[in-house]
Parts: C-alpha cells; structure tokens; sequence
C-alpha cells in the first residue's frame, strides 16, 4: 500500500522581513541624504543581502534590486515607469542640476535606454530615454 506519511516541504523566507526592511532602509537613507557614500553603502548592502540567499534578484513593490557582474555591487531598476519629466511623488522636475532627483541606474540598449531615478521624497520610477 502507499505511504501514509505527510511529506512538508521546508520553505525558506528569503530574504527575511528584517533583510528585506535592511535593503529599504539603505534605499530611502540614499535618497533622503543622496551622498556619494551613502550611495556606495546601498548598493554594497543591497549585494550582501543578495549574496546571503545566493538570489540575484528581489523584487518590492516600486523596484527591484539585482546583483551586477561585478562583485560585491548591485542595481536598483524601477517597476512604475513615467513619461513626463517630473517625479510622480512630488512633481519635482527630473533634469534639474544639482535638483532632489537622482539617477539610480541605467540599463543601455541600442535606441533607447532605461533609466531608474529615485527623489529625496522616497518614489522611484523609470523613464524610457532616448540613446541619442
């Protein structure tokens, strides 16, 4: 006869709430202060959680975070993308010099690039840019 015994599967939370809340406050403390090493520390420990659940990629609900080639650093890509040329947050124009938004990463394709900006006030979005 067949095997009576339940079989469980043993389910890892990765990251865990508390790796997931130290990704997003390493995000929001880059863009509410937006220093060059703030900046470094974020995308280091944004790898470091990935690198501890041997994951690539993590999603949240506005981005995700994604390891690079390159050791020990990652990138954020934003999942809401915008066409106008202000922040969805709080309306602050995107090519200002010197402005509260600042570009997270770029991804380079042939005709157009995807740029992820992130604004001191905490939103992160993406804008299709033109390669030319």
């Amino acid at each position: 006869m067949g095997d009576s015994t339940m079989h469980t599967a043993n389910v890892l939370a990765f990251p865990s709430r508390e790796d997931q809340k130290v990704i997003r406050t390493a995000v929001e403390t880059f863009l509410s202060t937006q220093t060059g090493k703030t900046r470094e520390l974020m995308l280091k420990t944004i790898r470091a959680v990935l690198d501890r659940y041997r994951i690539s990629r993590f999603s949240f609900v506005d981005y995700s975070v994604c390891a690079t080639r390159e050791p020990a650093w990652s990138i954020i890509r934003a999942r809401h993308i915008v066409e106008d040329t202000k922040c969805p947050g709080c309306g602050e124009y995107i090519y200002v010099f010197k402005g509260v938004v600042r570009i997270l990463s770029i991804e380079e394709h042939s005709q157009r690039h995807y740029v992820t900006y992130g604004c001191r006030c905490g939103r992160i979005f993406g804008k299709w840019e033109s390669a030319f």
